[in-house]
């Protein structure tokens, strides 16, 4: 029993750190649009017609309230084109045009 207790618990941790690495992509990602458009997180909040706060909160990697609209705004005011991709091995694979 205790190899299943120690198998579930690995199972577990891999997937929160799966899912914290994917949270940190996007923390990165958002601040390298803001940064490479010569932006500060202010100017870039009332741009976008939010506040420094909201867009603090999104560079937070423990932080998983990440709208699309929000980020579709950001890279809109950053001159950034977003793409969404999906895929499901094997077949699927789709990629469209966000802004």
């Amino acid at each position: 029993m205790s190899d299943l207790k120690t198998y579930l618990r690995l199972t577990r941790y891999r997937k929160t750190f799966g899912r914290t690495l994917h949270q940190i992509d996007l923390v990165v990602l958002v601040r390298e649009m803001w940064e490479d458009a010569g932006l500060t997180q202010t100017e870039l909040a009332k741009k976008v017609g939010t506040t420094q706060f909201i867009l603090a909160r999104l560079e937070d990697a423990e932080y998983t309230g990440h709208s699309l609209t929000v980020l579709e705004r950001i890279a809109a005011v950053c001159g950034v084109a977003l793409k969404l991709h999906a895929e499901q091995k094997p077949h699927f694979d789709r990629e469209v045009a966000l802004v």
